[in-house]
């Protein structure tokens, strides 16, 4: 007599092995779900293998109904403005967090589906990589629109710098988690595995750390800019606190993600539903926080302020012409002052700070 485990295997042709279900098992998953796994009294296919639990069909309905809205609007919002196209990263982000969300409402029923244990992982690690895109940008624009005197780092260079960051950062989470989904399902994997979840750490550690050192910066340069800020208006005072939101959102994001890679996929954070709302709560609020102060209708610079910024651009750039132009002049006229001293009489010492 055939076994009933004859035939019984996954997607990636290896054996699952079955046992008798436990109270745990019971507490995760709903009646139809363990009874569609019974076999013949024998055990049950446990349910809790990938992930620890069964995926939560109403975490994944929420949140793919929240990115949806956000996304959409920002898609909207930013062809309607036909303008900061750079906007455009957060809409990227968007759908990848709803791809991983999807993926996670189909683990509901299929709790041990490979490609949909190994999409929500990929796609809801990078995600807010995007999101991250578009506030660096959006923070370099303000600086160089109000207050370009006042940052540490030119303009053109801090953007640049931000933005490779990110780049470098996605790159390093998009190989750990090829590494770490590459290994899913085949035997003895948890040395690959563990390697894989350490370089989607170490690119998590990065962006977290590039975020946090963005917020600084930028909180700083406010400071050194108050008077233009004032100046620039109220509209541009809120889209930098947009700014801010979104980008605290993302730090708090981190700060969940950090952990839950330093103890493993089989860890106790990895292994526990509700800290995979330390991920979704946090990115959903920067998604609409971006929505609510999109640059197309905050990031307006008043005339003054301009008109400031330009009539500053062209003195800066008279001044570099004049000096490219006429470099032996000045250079004559200071070795001239240096040559020949002054014959002006000292002044006399008569104990007062009489003017010469």
């Amino acid at each position: 007599m055939d076994s009933p485990l004859d035939g019984l295997e996954d997607v990636r042709g290896h054996v699952i092995i079955v046992r008798r279900p436990t109270p745990a098992d019971v507490s995760v998953a709903n009646t139809d779900l363990l009874r569609r796994w019974q076999m013949d009294g024998m055990g049950i296919i446990n349910p809790t293998e990938q992930y620890g639990y069964v995926p939560s069909l109403s975490y994944g309905i929420i949140f793919v109904v929240l990115y949806s809205i956000s996304t959409l609007l920002q898609l909207g919002e930013t062809v309607y403005a036909r303008r900061y196209w750079w906007m455009l990263s957060a809409v990227c982000g968007g759908i990848l967090e709803i791809i991983g969300w999807a993926a996670r409402i189909y683990a509901h029923g299929h709790p041990l589906n490979y490609t949909a244990y190994v999409m929500q992982i990929y796609c809801l690690i990078i995600a807010p990589t995007f999101y991250s895109a578009a506030l660096y940008f959006g923070g370099g624009v303000a600086i160089a629109h109000v207050a370009p005197r006042e940052a540490w780092i030119p303009t053109r260079w801090s953007k640049c710098g931000f933005l490779a960051a990110d780049v470098i950062s996605l790159v390093i989470q998009a190989v750990g988690g090829g590494i770490a989904g590459g290994a899913v399902g085949e035997p003895n994997n948890g040395a690959q595995i563990k390697r894989g979840s350490n370089i989607m750490l170490a690119g998590i550690v990065f962006q977290l750390a590039v975020m946090v050192f963005y917020v600084v910066y930028h909180v700083a340069w406010a400071i050194r800019a108050r008077r233009e800020i004032k100046l620039a208006g109220g509209r541009l005072q809120l889209m930098l606190l947009g700014l801010l939101l979104a980008s605290a959102g993302i730090i708090a994001r981190g700060s969940y993600r950090t952990p839950e890679l330093a103890e493993g996929f089989d860890g106790w954070i990895a292994t526990r539903q509700s800290w995979m709302l330390f991920d979704g709560i946090p990115i959903s609020f920067a998604a609409f926080t971006l929505n609510v102060f999109h640059p197309a209708w905050f990031m307006r610079f008043s005339s003054e302020i301009e008109a400031r910024n330009a009539q500053v651009s062209r003195y800066a750039l008279d001044r570099e012409a004049t000096l490219v132009a006429e470099p032996a002049q000045y250079r004559d006229s200071l070795e001239t002052m240096v040559e020949e001293p002054s014959h002006d009489p000292a002044p006399k010492q008569n104990g007062s700070c009489s003017t010469p």
